[in-house]
This record gives structure tokens, sequence and C-alpha cells, in this order.
């Protein structure tokens, strides 16, 4: 079940993660979506973006994890992490849906922070779409076909994920 949370944390916590991300020398690595996927090239448009890997293979990848993730921590209903990266997609002209995908092939949950406020949105398989508003989180289950967007209205659109157990 999908659940939407608007002003998901206090203003002060926000803007401290906000200002970390959006304004410090915050590391980006540049990301292939085929790459990194493994999605089918001929079903659409290749895309890119830049992704900062805080947590993955049961350990911090970053020395960002501990400033950004005890803000989660009890917030989200989680037993153990299995993934946490931050999205950077750059504005482009023209509006791109990427295609729909699962994050694993096992059951897990998912969340996606959004840091800034802009035309994109994460839509799910029933064809609902969540927009991206500053301080929103979106919970829902990761094993369910959804999918992202860049933006046309800010220079890039900034999101946290989240999955876990």
């Amino acid at each position: 079940m999908m659940k939407v949370i608007d002003d998901f944390l206090d203003k002060k916590d926000f803007l401290f993660i906000h200002n970390l991300i959006m304004k410090d020398p915050f590391p980006w690595f540049y990301m292939d979506s085929y790459e990194e996927t493994g999605l089918d090239k001929s079903k659409s448009d290749n895309f890119s973006y830049y992704l900062h890997n805080l947590y993955d293979d049961s350990m911090p990848r970053s020395p960002h994890f501990e400033h950004i993730f005890p803000y989660f921590l009890n917030k989200i209903d989680l037993k153990s992490l299995i993934r946490v990266k931050v999205n950077n997609y750059a504005r482009e002209d023209k509006l791109i849906e990427h295609e729909l995908h699962t994050d694993y092939d096992y059951s897990n949950n998912g969340a996606v922070f959004s840091i800034n406020t802009c035309d994109g949105y994460t839509k799910f398989e029933d064809g609902t779409k969540v927009e991206s508003v500053a301080n929103r989180i979106v919970l829902f289950d990761a094993s369910k076909p959804h999918c992202s967007t860049n933006t046309t209205n800010q220079p890039r659109r900034v999101n946290i994920n989240f999955n876990y157990f």
C-alpha cells in the first residue's frame, strides 16, 4: 500500500539535508540507466543521471550516510536497510518518463524522499503519480513496477531513495 507524507522532516532537519545535498559541494557520480538497472534499451530512450550511493551491500558507502540517515531512522518503520541512494536528474526540455521497473526481484519496501519541488514525479503501475514536492516522502512496495522522471522546470530533480525491510 502506498502512503504519501508531506512535511516529513522537521523544517530545521529538512533544511540541513537540503543544504548538504543542494548547496555544499556534494559528490555526484554519472550513471547510464542501462548499466545500473539493466533496462532494455529497445523499450525506451536511454537516459542518464547522477547518483550518490549512501548505503549498499550491508554497509555505508559514503561518509554522508551518517549525516543524512539518522534523520530518517525513527520515522520509517524499518528492520534492515538494503540500499540508500541520492538521485540527481538534470533538467531537460522534455519531461521524460523512465521505464517501469522493480528495484529488486524480491519483496522489499521503498521510499522516495524529495529534496526539491519540480514537475518531476514517481509513477506507479496503476497510473498513480506522486509529484516531487520538497520534504515529501512516498512509501511503497518497491517490488511492484514504478518509474521516475526528470524535470523541465528546475535545474534538477533530486531525491533520496530507500530500499528496506
